[in-house]
């Protein structure tokens, strides 16, 4: 008997709103499951991170209980809810699944990219290599490219350091002069870098080649209500969650505003306090319900 303790809608066909995974064509979001426990019954607790792959695996950032947790996703049914529980992780906050399966966690509280095998154990903590002075690197966030390559948000030098999959440095990309603080970074698949700055409620994008960042539709406080601090891309289209708005906002890869989705509260398919979304090859979009102490599973059709 599953053990895993999920909540979903009577209806899981109810439509939440009209979310753009492409920018050129309307798609809907069904709720499918929200999940709050292990396999075992333990709640989660304020968990901000969640990452997915494309084979039906998704990991949760059980940030208030210091552990991840994995489960599976098919055909709508949420399975597993082992514990991964490793030393060398107190605090998960973000989390990234690379191409070779292995889990890469950013730890809130002492700083360092932690890189676990795709069983859950202990690999290495990122070793940031040739990095340009200062030699102190601060991450608050990082993206992780389809070649494994890293983007790493340094708040304490304002910057983005570009590294290859082994840390190696390649280049480094100061935050725009304008932004007030910047909270997430952001990679597509042409390696267009995009960083979010919550307090000026703006984004920035760089080309791939490119060795400054430029601003994306102007300044966007007429469609972010309040602080968003998360960000994702997914099939041209930026989601950012905004945390206290308990929203999700997407806009084009210009920075056109297309669509507000979900709304604050604790039932079935509300929010409070978005935190991280991952959306995968299926348009299953996972987002973790900080405020909630829950993960909530979407499916995004047309």
């Amino acid at each position: 008997m599953k053990r895993v303790l999920c909540a979903c809608l009577a209806a899981a066909s109810l439509v939440l709103g009209g979310l753009r995974l492409d920018a050129r064509e309307g798609m809907q979001l069904k709720l499918l499951r929200s999940v709050y426990a292990d396999a075992k019954g333990n709640g989660f607790r304020l968990p901000e991170g969640v990452a997915c792959d494309d084979q039906g695996r998704f990991i949760v950032a059980d940030t208030g209980n210091g552990r991840l947790v994995t489960f599976t996703l098919r055909d709508g049914v949420v399975d597993g809810g082992s514990e991964l529980q490793v030393q060398q992780l107190t605090a998960p906050i973000r989390l990234q699944v690379n191409s070779k399966g292995e889990i890469v966690a950013l730890d809130g509280k002492q700083r360092r990219i932690v890189i676990l095998n795709p069983d859950g154990t202990f690999k290495a903590v990122l070793a940031l290599d040739g990095v340009p002075p200062p030699a102190a690197v601060v991450p608050k966030a990082f993206a992780i490219d389809a070649t494994d390559a890293f983007y790493v948000l340094d708040v304490f030098s304002g910057r983005v350091l570009v590294t290859d999959a082994s840390g190696k440095f390649q280049r480094s990309l100061p935050l725009p002069g304008d932004a007030r603080f910047v909270s997430d970074v952001a990679v597509d698949p042409s390696k267009t870098v995009f960083v979010l700055d919550s307090l000026g409620r703006k984004l920035y994008a760089a080309a791939r080649d490119a060795g400054a960042f430029t601003p994306l539709g102007g300044d966007l406080a007429e469609f972010l209500a309040t602080m968003p601090s998360f960000m994702t891309t997914s099939r041209g289209v930026i989601f950012v969650a905004e945390g206290p708005g308990s929203s999700i906002v997407t806009f084009g890869r210009d920075g056109t505003f297309l669509s507000r989705q979900l709304t604050n509260g604790w039932k079935e398919g509300s929010l409070d306090y978005p935190a991280q979304i991952c959306i995968n090859s299926k348009a299953e979009v996972f987002v973790a319900d900080r405020d909630n102490s829950r993960i909530q599973v979407f499916q995004a059709v047309r």
